[in-house]
């Protein structure tokens, strides 16, 4: 009887998160345009713009799959604030070229993708996935080269698609040239980063490319780029590098970038297996981790080492007001590439392999540019209770203080209780004081917290997080308000359908 006592709740808690899974995972193909959706109360006076998010729509087309969730078609949703109480909301596919060919074909049209589909490719399908090249921009939103410029959606490669940011109607691909690239080097592999950053006092983004080169002899080289729109780029250095590493992310303070070199190597040949991503890299768990800090005025390239890690996300970097030369960068750190399999469809829906995913580690890294010295620091609770409100991921801050000093970042933490994957807190780190919050509701299950502040608030947690909640009670998606200051809810609005997993997202003011 005690040993029924004891696994009842994980049995209970098995079928809620396989519930989550097949919400979160499940085609949706329901296209909206400004449906008018309902709080619970009041909004807030000042809230005006549109909150936009990029994630997956569709993970078939006729008698095949995909096999990770990544790799479903993309699909971006929006919340429209009139600023007179009203709000709208849309949502639609991206309409890439590879899911045009798709639907014209009824099957998955052979492109980039990081795993296999199902039923596999024949050789001639694989050869010609090859030659495509990736096309799914399902991993971010960006407005470069100024206001009401150019809406881009973009992922972890160098090419990217222009949308309408009213309607989310898909524009056009855009296969920016890559500069500072000999013959050749400019068809290898080529990455870019799904979270270009903002330049410091400009309108501009900083972003990277990383190009792999096939070609015995040749060296690959990582390039760090001023972008003006969605097709100008503008080099700020070139780096040559033997190896490749792929980077999700990087960081950028006032007068500085620092691309953080992981020993996660790019491997073209290695493509050749199987033409799937997940097979051109090699994890070496023995190699330091390179750090490239540029200078942003001069392209001068200093280069230090730090421990064997691995990240996707960066919550902040800034320049220390106490000594000279020294930058402080907070990273959501893995121990290894593990989490990138995580993705898996198959994994998805198994609650054992669910229950042993992997944990990031919120580090703070802290630059010597004078000695070239790399001090680590982990973060200590001072509940033990709440020792996952330093394994987190998917950081976002009140972008007013991007590349300053901050004392805030909030995230999510999965499997925050060791148990599943899915389940989620909503985190509140302070830096400053320690006084860490956390949000943690039964059946409630979040995605990435944006923070929007509010207009003339004095303190930097001025302001609210957005964010879609699936409940898995009444297996709705309610668009949620929380107060950033103290993470209680506020406000919440049913959505017309359930969203698929979504990725990153932002609000832009000038939307409405």
């Amino acid at each position: 009887m005690n040993l029924l006592l004891i696994l009842l709740p994980i049995f209970l808690n098995w079928v809620h998160c396989d519930k989550v899974a097949d919400i979160l995972f499940s085609t949706n193909l329901e296209e909206l345009h400004n449906e008018p959706i309902h709080f619970d109360k009041p909004l807030p006076a000042w809230l005006k713009g549109t909150m936009m998010r990029n994630g997956v729509g569709r993970f078939e087309i006729g008698g095949r799959k995909y096999t990770n969730a990544l790799d479903g078609f993309a699909k971006l949703a929006s919340w429209r604030f009139t600023g007179n109480g009203s709000a709208y909301y849309s949502t639609r596919m991206v309409y890439s070229d590879s899911y045009n060919e798709s639907l014209a074909t009824n099957d998955i049209a052979p492109y980039l993708m990081l795993d296999e589909v199902d039923p596999p490719f024949d050789i001639v399908k694989e050869l010609e996935s090859f030659k495509n090249g990736p096309d799914n921009m399902d991993v971010n939103i960006f407005n470069f080269g100024g206001k009401n410029i150019d809406f881009v959606i973009v992922s972890d490669y160098w090419n990217l698609y222009t949308i309408d940011p009213y309607s989310l109607v898909t524009l056009k691909g855009v296969h920016p040239p890559v500069p500072n690239t000999a013959a050749g080097l400019d068809q290898a592999i080529v990455l870019g980063s799904a979270h270009p950053l903002p330049e410091y006092g400009t309108d501009n983004y900083l972003t990277f490319v990383s190009a792999a080169t096939p070609i015995p002899g040749q060296k690959s080289k990582l390039i760090l780029t001023r972008t003006k729109s969605s097709s100008v780029r503008e080099p700020i250095a070139s780096i040559e590098v033997d190896k490749a590493s792929y980077m999700h992310s990087f960081a950028v303070t006032e007068h500085y970038a620092v691309l953080f070199a992981v020993p996660f190597y790019v491997n073209p040949l290695g493509m050749l297996k199987n033409f799937r991503p997940l097979d051109a890299f090699e994890w070496v768990s023995t190699d330091v981790t390179k750090l490239y800090v540029v200078n942003l005025k001069t392209g001068e390239v200093k280069t230090l080492k730090t421990e064997n890690m691995f990240f996707l996300h960066i919550a902040n970097a800034y320049e220390s007001d106490l000594f000279n030369d020294e930058l402080i960068i907070d990273v959501c750190s893995f121990k290894d590439t593990g989490g990138l399999h995580e993705m898996g469809m198959n994994r998805l829906h198994d609650p054992v392999q669910r229950a042993n995913s992997s944990i990031p580690i919120l580090k703070r890294y802290t630059l010597n540019l004078s000695s070239g010295e790399v001090n680590v620091h982990t973060f200590e609770s001072k509940n033990s209770s709440m020792a996952f409100v330093n394994a987190f991921d998917f950081p976002t801050i009140n972008e007013k203080y991007r590349s300053k000093k901050y004392c805030y970042t909030y995230g999510i933490a999965y499997n925050y209780n060791h148990k599943d994957f899915l389940d989620m807190a909503l985190i509140k780190k302070d830096f400053c004081s320690g006084k860490d919050k956390t949000y943690i509701h039964a059946g409630h299950y979040l995605a990435e917290p944006y923070f929007i502040p509010t207009p003339g608030g004095s303190q930097e947690d001025d302001g609210i997080l957005v964010l879609p909640v699936l409940d898995i009670t009444t297996s709705s998606t309610n668009f949620t308000i929380f107060n950033a200051s103290d993470l209680t809810p506020m406000n919440s609005a049913k959505l017309p359908h359930n969203l698929p997993f979504g990725t990153h997202g932002r609000f832009f003011d000038y939307i409405y």
